[in-house]
């Protein structure tokens, strides 16, 4: 009996299996209508060439079911019809479009507000969508320019200042603290859900804040999962993140050539699509390919980065007015001889409302379009759960308890307590902060009234370190036992101070305070590593709900807290770093096993987790290594010079001591690099 239902089942799979191989046969391909009105550019994109056809060679042949690469049809059907109003979306820096791009892909009705100040920008998106309503600059948005509530808030502010391509001013740089006019709007507008994006490579502490302000986790995605280009991007939303990532990296249409007019790929993939397609020798050149008419290689152009990015051939491909010919401000037209235009020899039309003849816009200006926009795939796979009516009926406005206003906003408050790395460079020694000055986000200040050169003051932070208290740490034999971070832990009397950033790994907010005493315990959606006893071996956990029953701190003692944490166990992939959320679940109730927080990132879905442990190389390893060097010439004395006595040995070991600080301080000076005690003493006790 039993395998006969196993037959049936599998007949029910099989069939369910045909039928929709045969809906993606019968359904046509995606396109984008152009909408009619819209201004286009007449020269080479109405008439522009189709994308070649993929031919499959005898090595490349795909299974029937494999089907055309369309994952975004599958989630649709999935999620069923539409029903219900339309979402009302808010675009900040909105660029050229790609919330809107992505939203019509994924067929979700929407009533569209941007906001952007790129004149090329504006009429791109004014021509391509001429639906969405422009409201001007994020610095001057009001709440009053959009009736009623909004439900979707997407923004990808500038990344200048925190690319690794930039000046790594960080978030309070010229450019990308507009991140405060974002947070400010999102505040104001109380969206029911967000999405915020920029570079992956900006500074650990700069994700921090955003972070922070935001009150969630990012979640890293590269454009290549899904797209023929790399980029990665981190992703700041409330939406939850999607369960499962289309497997189509290697598919036939995230490839280049799924792209290409009349050429032929050399590469599977392409590199970063950046503002410009630098020249040739420059490691940002985007791949070339084999043109089939002329048999030579050329760039990648125009029409082919579009497809590259998602959007329809020739989708900036737009008639505009001259002035609005440059996406860094506009540039008035200036009058030649006989009223000619000394850019591009357009006439001038005098008159009312000074109409211009319209251009092109110009080759660089679409390039740099391109290169700051979105890849169309990637949100509209981040936005794919709102297909789904559940999830929309669960959104709720969005709540920002912080201040907006930039110099009121810092990544490090007074009071609040911050995990630090201990000498195994774990983060689970704690500290409360007393005070905070100077740092790279400080205004510049001058050395003197006629000084010119103008410097930020340096970081300098005042702090008490938490100790475990007597009735926590009698049987651990150190208060600051490397092994264990959680419990009831008392601040020291004595102020401590910290010059760097890279001691400090995140802040704490799981802990119940109450006078001169703290208890630190694992909170919701933190990961934590544990300690089995009996092995003496470390696994991690992902905490889903943590409970703590206790009252007061006065008389509380070991397991007497009342805790007990729900947990999803947590596995390592084969890949660095990226570890999976299982579906095994653990009832931890013994505090003791917890040993440190470990911050994460959400890496391409809901159930994977990027972990980075340690510092992960935020120390200068310039001067690592000279005192590596220093420390190793140091240990080969010491064994040539061989046994001696004890008494000896004591007087020899301060005199190294002494020696290495002085080595060590000498290498910093050298460096330009200040290198505090915590870093000698570190050092010191890996030597020894």
């Amino acid at each position: 009996m039993d395998n006969l239902v196993q037959k049936i089942q599998e007949l029910k799979r099989d069939a369910q299996t045909l039928l929709v191989q045969e809906k993606r046969r019968r359904s046509p391909r995606h396109c984008s209508a152009t909408p009619g009105g819209s201004e286009l550019l007449d020269d080479g994109c109405k008439n522009s060439p189709k994308p070649q056809a993929k031919e499959k060679s005898a090595a490349s042949q795909e299974p029937d079911d494999v089907g055309d690469g369309d994952w975004l049809r599958e989630f649709k059907t999935e999620a069923g019809t539409w029903t219900g109003k339309k979402l009302v979306v808010l675009s900040l820096f909105d660029g050229i479009g790609g919330v809107w791009a992505a939203l019509k892909r994924m067929e979700i009705p929407f009533d569209g507000y941007s906001s952007e100040v790129s004149a090329p920008a504006v009429e791109v998106v004014k021509a391509r969508f001429p639906e969405v309503k422009h409201l001007g600059d994020v610095t001057k948005l009001q709440r009053s320019a959009i009736r009623g509530g909004v439900d979707l808030l997407v923004g990808g502010f500038p990344c200048q200042d925190l690319s690794c391509m930039g000046k790594r001013e960080g978030l309070h740089g010229q450019r990308s603290r507009l991140f405060f006019d974002l947070l400010k709007v999102t505040k104001a507008f109380q969206p029911k859900w967000f999405l915020v994006e920029n570079v992956a490579s900006m500074s650990w502490i700069d994700r921090l804040e955003i972070s922070k302000y935001l009150g969630v986790r990012p979640l890293e995605l590269d454009s290549i999962e899904l797209t023929p280009t790399r980029r990665r991007r981190l992703y700041w939303t409330n939406i939850p993140h999607p369960s499962k990532l289309p497997q189509v990296r290697d598919h036939p249409s995230t490839s280049v050539q799924s792209c290409l007019q009349n050429a032929v790929a050399l590469e599977q993939k392409t590199g970063v699509v950046l503002s410009t397609n630098f020249s040739k020798g420059n490691s940002c050149q985007l791949e070339l390919v084999m043109d089939t008419g002329t048999q030579s290689l050329r760039s990648i152009n125009h029409n082919e980065l579009e497809l590259l990015m998602g959007y329809p051939s020739c989708h900036t491909g737009v008639l505009v007015n001259p002035g609005a010919n440059s996406p860094s401000r506009i540039f008035p037209l200036m009058k030649g001889k006989n009223g000619k235009g000394a850019r591009g020899g357009r006439k001038v039309s005098q008159g009312a409302g000074e109409n211009v003849e319209k251009v092109p816009l110009k080759a660089a200006v679409r390039w740099q379009l391109l290169g700051n926009t979105f890849s169309v795939q990637v949100i509209a796979y981040l936005l794919s759960p709102l297909l789904n009516k559940p999830v929309r009926d669960l959104g709720q406005q969005v709540q920002i308890p912080w201040s907006t206003a930039e110099e009121e906003c810092s990544v490090m408050e007074v009071d609040e307590i911050w995990a630090l790395f201990n000498e195994d460079e774990r983060p689970n020694w704690y500290a409360i902060i007393v005070r905070r000055t100077g740092d790279r986000f400080s205004k510049p200040q001058k050395a003197d009234p006629g000084a010119r050169i103008v410097k930020l003051l340096p970081l300098f932070v005042e702090m008490q370190y938490l100790e475990l208290t007597p009735a926590y740490s009698v049987n651990e034999g150190d208060r600051w036992n490397p092994l264990r971070g959680t419990g009831v832990y008392e601040a020291r009397k004595a102020i401590d101070t910290q010059d760097s950033w890279t001691y400090f790994s995140h802040r704490v907010t799981s802990f119940i305070q109450a006078d001169n005493k703290v208890l630190i315990f694992p909170g919701k959606d933190e990961v934590w590593t544990v300690y089995c006893q009996k092995m003496w071996s470390p696994f991690f956990v992902y905490v889903k709900e943590s409970t703590m029953s206790l009252k007061t701190l006065d008389s509380v003692r070991p397991n007497a807290e009342g805790f007990m944490a729900e947990c999803y166990l947590v596995i390592k992939t084969g890949e660095h770093e990226i570890y999976r959320i299982t579906e095994k679940v653990l009832e931890l109730k013994d505090l003791s096993v917890f040993c440190f927080q470990v911050p994460y990132l959400f890496e391409q879905q809901a159930n994977l987790l990027k972990i980075v442990l340690g510092t992960g190389g935020r120390k200068n390893k310039k001067v690592q290594a000279k005192v590596r060097k220093i420390m190793k010439e140091r240990k080969t004395k010491l064994e040539e010079k061989g046994s001696s006595s004890n008494e000896n040995e004591e007087v020899e070991e301060d005199k190294e001591s002494e020696e290495f600080g002085e080595l060590a301080q000498d290498v910093a000076d050298a460096s330009e690099i200040p290198l505090n005690i915590a870093e000698e003493q570190s050092i010191e006790l890996e030597i020894l």
